[in-house]
């Protein structure tokens, strides 16, 4: 059943996109004018993410004034990361704040870097190693039952060039943890270049599905890059990714397989704009979603 009510949100990260592939943090803006431009741009929220230097306070009354909610951020452990204190300590924070601003879940996701192996060989679970998998399974338990004690239960994010990034790696994941502690907050582009067949996974675990990441991609480009065993960075320079409605994923179709029972937000994400104009691309992202939820659900006449 389409997905008619549910709200939807952005995570600006097309204004970060770099000249190679990646996320250049230093061509942020001014937080203040990014949220003005999301808001400009048709979107009523945004993902969740209390900038450095600001007190909660002063980033909650800032989205007022603007006018715009909060979304499900995201929590990410390094690439080879272990349990620390310190990192429980920043996953119990991020928790309180989660709950503080309202949110009951986050997204929690494995670390990359530009040289991580799943980087330059990306989406094809390059050099798979069961031990490896159940060291950041367990890892991800961890941080999970230090957030839920915090009152947020965070939803396992598969991404291309981690350690989980397979659909079988994201089976495994899912299936050793109690889904009391770990829901699933699925990317429809990063599963879908790493080749998982996204509608059954979403079928399998509808229950646990908390929130989406919807994004966009050229499955041409993205099988061609398999193929060619292309590095991540070239991947997205040869024009992976794009805005909703701009790619060749069926979109909607995936979408439509989330669960009559689905009750989360719907958060898009641009890695790379088709639409050079970050802020054209964020108006053109919130046209599309606006489109998908307000469509009449099917076996409805009535025109709306």
């Amino acid at each position: 059943m389409p997905v008619t009510t549910h709200p939807f949100a952005l995570n600006p990260i097309q204004w970060l996109a770099s000249d190679d592939g990646w996320l250049d943090f230093s061509r942020e803006l001014d937080r203040r004018r990014l949220l003005e431009e999301i808001k400009h741009a048709g979107f009523d929220a945004v993902m969740a993410e209390v900038p450095d230097g600001w007190s909660l306070g002063q980033y909650e009354a800032v989205l007022q004034e603007i006018g715009l909610a909060c979304a499900p951020g995201f929590f990410s452990v390094g690439l080879d990361e272990h349990p620390s204190d310190e990192l429980l300590a920043r996953a119990a924070a991020v928790a309180r704040t989660h709950a503080e601003l309202g949110l009951n879940e986050i997204f929690l996701g494995t670390g990359m870097s530009r040289d991580a192996p799943r980087v330059l060989h990306p989406a094809q679970g390059y050099q798979f190693d069961p031990a490896r998998l159940e060291r950041v399974t367990q890892l991800v338990e961890t941080v999970a039952r230090t957030m839920v004690a915090e009152g947020v239960r965070p939803a396992l994010h598969p991404h291309v060039g981690t350690w989980i990034e397979t659909e079988d790696e994201t089976r495994a994941v899912l299936e050793a943890i109690d889904s009391k502690l770990l829901a699933f907050g699925p990317d429809t582009g990063h599963l879908v270049w790493a080749g998982a067949d996204l509608r059954e996974l979403i079928s399998d675990y509808a229950d646990r599905v908390a929130s989406v990441h919807v994004k966009d991609c050229r499955l041409s480009v993205a099988d061609r890059a398999r193929s060619e065993d292309l590095g991540y960075r070239a991947a997205v320079m040869a024009g992976l990714w794009a805005e909703p409605g701009r790619g060749e994923l069926e979109l909607e179709a995936i979408l439509d397989s989330l669960p009559a029972t689905f009750d989360g937000w719907l958060i898009v994400e641009v890695d790379r704009p088709d639409i050079d104009d970050p802020v054209e691309s964020a108006r053109a992202s919130a046209a599309w979603m606006r489109r998908y939820v307000e469509r009449a659900p099917v076996g409805d006449t009535s025109g709306r």
